[in-house]
């Protein structure tokens, strides 16, 4: 595995990190099976910069796919991810991956939980990478283009990140074909298809948040779109672990609120324990149901 991590690209000398020649540096390197991820700060970047990291990323791995890796609205981060042979991943073995060793109790801090997790964090593959980055001016060692478009921006931050973020999402699709390998189960491709669904409707109802000191009014602001994330996909874990929060925080002052939220959670997603497990300790009389 090579990592390319966070650095501002108007930083001087950063931008020659992202030439089409350090790109195919890194393509040599790679082993047999190895995997290359080059992590991009969209709040530090303008799309039009963005475009031609993309182009050249592609000009050194063409099956090149694009994930993110939160889902921060102040902070977006995208991840350019390669393999040296360009396919997609292997269900079951990442699933076996996920499940065992360190990763097994490590994976779920950063709320990868299971495969559907990681592999709904992906925003593109190759075909709309290719038309994202198309006619973008390459660069390159000889024509940085990079390092005068990125300190320009900087400088001038004519837009905020989360709506860079939400034009490029607007600019990008995803289909399983695009990250897993063949052959791909019907139902496999419905869950990850539903998964990617869900984080979308997750992303535009946080951009709709004020945030609010009361958890009553945070309540009121989110319950209904996150309950339909859930419903879009129950084991979406970001819309489900902070509803449980939240009923936690009102259940002093509206206990019939946080009562309805949990009953909902636990009808939605039975599989978890938490808001069942709340909802007895709120409601013992629900234990026995």
């Amino acid at each position: 595995v090579i990592v390319s991590d966070n650095f501002h690209p108007a930083r001087s000398g950063a931008a020659s990190l992202y030439t089409v020649e350090h790109f195919a540096a890194v393509r040599e390197r790679l082993a047999p099976g190895g995997l290359f991820c080059q992590w991009l700060p969209l709040h530090q970047l303008d799309l039009a910069t963005l475009r031609s990291i993309v182009r050249s990323f592609l000009a050194a791995f063409p099956d090149g796919r694009a994930l993110l890796a939160t889902y921060s609205l102040e902070t977006p981060v995208l991840g350019l991810i390669a393999t040296p042979d360009g396919t997609g991943f292997d269900l079951a073995r990442l699933r076996q991956r996920l499940s065992a060793g360190a990763a097994a109790a490590m994976a779920p801090d950063f709320g990868l939980d299971d495969e559907w997790a990681l592999l709904g964090t992906f925003v593109a593959g190759p075909g709309e990478l290719a038309a994202f980055a198309v006619e973008a001016p390459l660069n390159i060692d000889d024509h940085p283009v990079v390092a005068h478009q990125a300190a320009r921006f900087w400088y001038r931050r004519d837009s905020t990140p989360r709506s860079r973020l939400f034009e490029l999402l607007d600019r990008l699709a995803i289909a399983p074909g695009d990250v897993l390998r063949p052959p791909i189960r019907p139902e496999d491709a419905r869950r990850l298809a539903d998964h990617w669904r869900a984080r979308d409707l997750y992303l535009r109802a946080g951009r709709d948040v004020k945030p609010a000191a009361d958890a009553r009014a945070m309540l009121a602001q989110v319950r209904a779109p996150l309950l339909e994330v859930l419903r879009t996909a129950p084991d979406f874990r970001p819309a489900y672990d902070p509803l449980l929060r939240l009923a936690r925080a009102v259940a002093a002052e509206d206990p019939a609120a946080a009562r309805d939220l949990l009953a909902e959670l636990a009808r939605i997603q039975p599989a978890r324990p938490e808001a069942p497990a709340l909802l007895r300790q709120l409601d013992p009389a629900a234990s026995g149901r």
